[in-house]
């Protein structure tokens, strides 16, 4: 048995939410892949959103204290199937993101070759500060580029769980 680290949880819970809300009523994306990773969603068809921990800032919660609370980078990398797409999708991830989202704590249990994983909610991930940013590789025809990488878009989310670590 093994027990997600923070950054991991954030990453699991942010797949989690996106693939579950993004399903339902009334969004109803049927087709789309959520994925942890980057270069897995060039194998996968589109739309795909790629979540990833990256750059994590630790602030200390007092001067002459060991404490901190700690920020995380969370990047959202969605792969559109055409520009009406790219902009929808990114649009209903902001408009679902934006009140937060459970943090759920992940156990994995292994027996043989199967893993099995269980949440635990244990808390909120806020969104402090969101970036979007599309990506535009400056190409006249975008039938020369890589299907993924034709209707391209980043969110960059700065998010914490208000821990005192």
């Amino acid at each position: 048995m093994s027990v997600y680290r923070i950054s991991r949880n954030l990453e699991a819970s942010f797949i989690e939410f996106l693939n579950t809300t993004l399903k339902e009523t009334p969004y109803l994306w049927t087709d789309l892949n959520v994925i942890k990773g980057f270069a897995r969603a060039y194998e996968l068809s589109t739309p795909t959103i790629a979540v990833r921990a990256e750059n994590t800032v630790y602030d200390k919660v007092e001067i002459g204290s060991n404490s901190f609370t700690r920020t995380v980078q969370i990047y959202l990398d969605i792969f559109g199937s055409d520009d009406g797409n790219r902009l929808d999708l990114k649009d209903c991830i902001i408009e679902i993101l934006k009140d937060g989202l459970i943090y759920n704590e992940y156990t994995v249990t292994k027996s043989g070759r199967t893993a099995t994983s269980s949440a635990t909610p244990n808390g909120r991930i806020r969104i402090q500060k969101i970036n979007d940013t599309p990506i535009d590789f400056n190409v006249d025809d975008k039938s020369k580029l890589d299907i993924h990488d034709r209707y391209r878009n980043l969110l960059t989310l700065s998010v914490s769980i208000g821990r005192v670590e």
